[in-house]
């Protein structure tokens, strides 16, 4: 009887570990999801930018600019398979997801919308 307490303890005790770390994990893993999109995007504007540089009369036609531009797009597009790879949702999934919610009643009394932060 007692090693069977001490097993159910144990046990007890290894779930507890595990479901906190599980939680950690989650955590890095959606702010590294949230983060990735504002990468993608800063990498897009740099890419666009260098591309209107090297438009200008100035520059146009200089083979280090136009060597960086390749470079910027084989960049964008690189981590691009990472963005779908750690992206969680997509902006259409995320409003199916907060319509879901809202239906579900998942927002409590509590908690408002996110949608309605910007309304008030």
């Amino acid at each position: 009887m007692i090693t069977l307490v001490i097993i159910l303890t144990l046990s007890m005790i290894a779930n507890i570990f595990f479901i906190v770390y599980l939680r950690w994990l989650l955590k890095k893993f959606v702010f590294l999801s949230e983060n990735i999109g504002d990468m993608m995007a800063s990498l897009a504007t740099f890419s666009d930018h260098l591309g209107s540089v090297y438009e200008l009369e100035t520059f146009y036609g200089d083979a280090t600019l136009e060597g960086l531009i390749r470079h910027s797009k084989e960049v964008v597009k690189e981590i691009g398979i990472y963005s779908d790879i750690y992206t969680l949702f997509s902006d259409e999934n995320e409003e199916e997801l907060e319509k879901l919610f809202e239906r579900e009643g998942f927002y409590g009394k509590e908690q408002s919308d996110p949608g309605e932060e910007g309304q008030e």
